[in-house]
């Protein structure tokens, strides 16, 4: 069994974690601490894509309208805020910065043009039950009055299972979403020691000592599986990246081998 393979790499960490783990060929499932409430670092940035989706579909919000961003939106850890000959830019275009490069500024530009209030609506109204986004990104005196942004595991698991099955918002657009999700930029975790030539449409969060990677893993024979791992509270940021670049290598190597194993029995 997963839980089996993954036990002694689990054993003795020095990190807090939770993880989800589905494999849909197979229906495997493992959860560890998957209702836990946890600093979403950029992990939020899926439930805010979702919501921007739905006023799509909804014909509320266009892909194309083109949003100017002003020089005092701009925050730190944002190719929007060094790209100084560009000031105006699509809603595709700041959804997709917000994912593969985890723009900050494009992110807060959503934020604002969704409504924090409607982001939270959209999350309690899809079933995500300790889910919250409390401030925008890089608003550190929000942060010193106590304001945090939570997911956890089951949630993201959740939602990631309802773009693979094309249930979160329709096929179409859940579709557009997952694409994007596939252009990921952050490699330095879960897939970080899986073949170069696996698709896998992820979305990672990165905070001190605090870092998570969430998405679907796409392979043919050995079945398509969600993986979501959040790691906080660890002894280093080098540390927690390489606990969930383990455990994702240690999951695709199980299923690697259960498949070998079933295909021998099975000839």
């Amino acid at each position: 069994m997963l839980s089996s393979q993954l036990n002694k790499l689990l054993q003795k960490v020095s990190s807090k974690y939770s993880l989800v783990i589905k494999n849909y060929k197979t229906n495997e499932t493992l959860s560890i601490n998957a209702t836990a409430k946890v600093p979403s670092a950029s992990i939020i940035k899926l439930f805010i894509l979702g919501k921007a989706f739905q006023l799509v579909e909804k014909g509320e919000l266009d892909l194309n309208e083109m949003i100017t961003v002003k020089r005092d939106e701009k925050v730190s850890f944002s190719i929007v805020s060094v790209l100084e000959s560009i000031q105006s830019y699509s809603i595709k275009d700041l959804l997709t910065l917000m994912i593969i490069q985890s723009d900050n500024t494009a992110t807060n530009v959503i934020i604002d043009k969704l409504g924090i209030e409607n982001i939270n609506y959209f999350i309690s109204e899809q079933g995500f039950k300790n889910t919250v986004l409390s401030r925008k990104m890089m608003d550190f005196e929000s942060i010193k009055n106590g304001k945090e942004n939570y997911i956890c595991a089951e949630d993201v698991a959740l939602l990631l299972d309802k773009l693979y099955h094309g249930k979160f918002i329709n096929e179409e657009y859940d579709n557009i979403m997952i694409q994007i999700l596939k252009l990921q930029l952050d490699n330095s975790m879960m897939r970080m020691d899986l073949p170069d030539d696996l698709v896998i449409a992820h979305k990672t969060g990165d905070l001190d000592c605090l870092k998570h990677d969430t998405g679907i893993v796409y392979h043919n024979k050995i079945g398509d599986y969600v993986f979501v791992m959040l790691t906080y509270e660890a002894e280093s940021d080098s540390y927690a990246r390489g606990l969930i670049a383990s455990v994702s290598k240690a999951t695709y190597d199980y299923f690697i081998m259960e498949n070998d194993i079933n295909s021998f029995f099975n000839k």
